[in-house]
């Protein structure tokens, strides 16, 4: 077999686990996320103006070098056990639940940082998901590491609101925002 008819048919099972979903496709969401989640901190940290751009001075490449940690983690968990990862721009685009907007760098430092903690939030849903769906699939390890990574997500959120000044779950999402999910 060729390696491109190795990646087609990578893809085409790809699409059947996105559709099912698997704890593995739920996780390349999450993964993809990680990605994009970390650019967006970049950003905020070039460019939030304020005591928002002290508080990722302080905090930015914190984030991103943990989002980068567990990125590499579970890209070599889900390699390891013979599942597909996202690797090209397309299907980070594809996977990612988190929405970019260039203009947003030049919000209000305050709205830049509230942007990352919804950002934030949003992982948790997939997260969550995926850890049900790998203890569903036997898959402890996977659970465990994304056990861990929900914690310190959620410690980051109940950081960045208390420095907005806002309640734990001011502005986030509630079941009762989509149904869908």
């Amino acid at each position: 077999m060729t390696s491109v008819e190795r990646y087609e048919q990578e893809l085409k099972q790809s699409d059947v686990d996105h559709h099912t979903p698997t704890a593995g496709a739920m996780t390349c969401h999450i993964i993809a996320n990680l990605l994009i989640h970390s650019l967006k901190i970049g950003q905020a940290k070039l460019f939030a103006q304020g005591p928002a751009a002290l508080f990722l001075a302080q905090y930015g490449s914190q984030w991103v070098g943990h989002e980068q940690t567990v990125f590499a983690d579970l890209n070599r968990l889900l390699v390891n056990n013979g599942e597909s990862i996202p690797t090209t721009t397309d299907q980070f685009k594809q996977f990612t639940m988190l929405e970019e907007d260039g203009a947003s760098k030049y919000d209000p430092g305050d709205d830049q940082l509230f942007g990352l903690v919804k950002d934030f939030d949003t992982q948790t849903l997939f997260i969550t998901k995926a850890i049900a769906l790998a203890q569903q699939a036997s898959w402890p390890e996977l659970a465990m590491t994304l056990g861990e990574l929900l914690a310190w997500i959620k410690e980051q959120i109940a950081l960045a609101q208390r420095f907005l000044g806002h309640d734990l779950r001011t502005g986030l999402y509630t079941e009762e925002d989509d149904d869908d999910f």
